[in-house]
């Protein structure tokens, strides 16, 4: 009898252990957005002052995706595109376009219901999301349910010379809610960017607006970078 109580007691530590988790990084991932989900944020900001979307290829099979573009976390945009470019795939990008305070914009990828984003993204085979994180200690964490995709990435970026580690936490991508995977097999790939490789992405550093939305201010790290990408999600 004293064993099955102790038994039980274990089970029901490791549940609450596991609910606590959850509960940490489900709060830790949207407690510092300004909006609840993009509808919110649709309804109280103004289209083509506030923010634009930009899509092209809209019914490719594989999608890459800057949900948080423009000032809202800045280089994704341009990181999105020029994989997008070199891979032949669909592109969609929601850009702050404010001259300041765009990360009040920012709604975490399990509330982002912006309709032109899930209506691409649930026709597509194949998706990657690209995101910017203030953690360090590697250039790229990949995350996301796609785990196919996801080693090829990180073979073909390691390749490159990256630095490249599985996401946990609150940037695992791994929920079904994650508009990283909510295309046909509820799998996509998600690469949170750290910042101080998205600063050698660009020349001087300068990752400001009227630097990184020409290509000329690119460096050869970004060009490497996305070659990775557009070369695994060619292989």
């Amino acid at each position: 009898m004293k064993k099955i109580i102790i038994s039980i007691l274990l089970i029901a530590g490791v549940l609450i252990t596991n609910m606590l988790y959850l509960t940490f990084f489900s709060k830790s991932s949207n407690a510092n957005d300004h909006y609840g989900s993009m509808t919110q944020l649709m309804k109280a900001t103004k289209e083509g002052v506030d923010w634009k979307i930009f899509t092209k290829d809209e019914h490719n099979p594989t999608v890459i995706v800057a949900p948080h573009g423009g000032g809202i976390e800045p280089g994704t945009t341009e990181i999105a595109g020029s994989i997008a470019k070199k891979a032949n795939a669909g592109y969609y990008t929601f850009q702050g376009i404010r001259p300041q305070n765009n990360s009040e914009l920012h709604v975490t990828s399990i509330n982002y219901d912006e309709p032109k984003a899930r209506e691409m993204i649930g026709q597509s085979e194949r998706t990657v999301t690209i995101h910017k994180t203030g953690r360090e200690g590697a250039d790229v964490y990949i995350g996301g349910r796609d785990t196919a995709l996801k080693h090829k990435i990180m073979d073909s970026l390691t390749h490159k010379g990256f630095i490249v580690k599985e996401a946990n936490g609150n940037i695992a991508g791994e929920g079904i809610k994650n508009i990283t995977n909510m295309n046909k097999r509820q799998a996509g790939v998600q690469l949170e960017v750290s910042n101080s490789t998205i600063h050698n992405f660009f020349k001087n550093g300068d990752s400001s607006r009227v630097s990184r939305i020409y290509a000329a201010n690119w460096t050869n790290t970004m060009e490497r970078f996305t070659d990775g990408v557009a070369e695994a999600l060619k292989s």
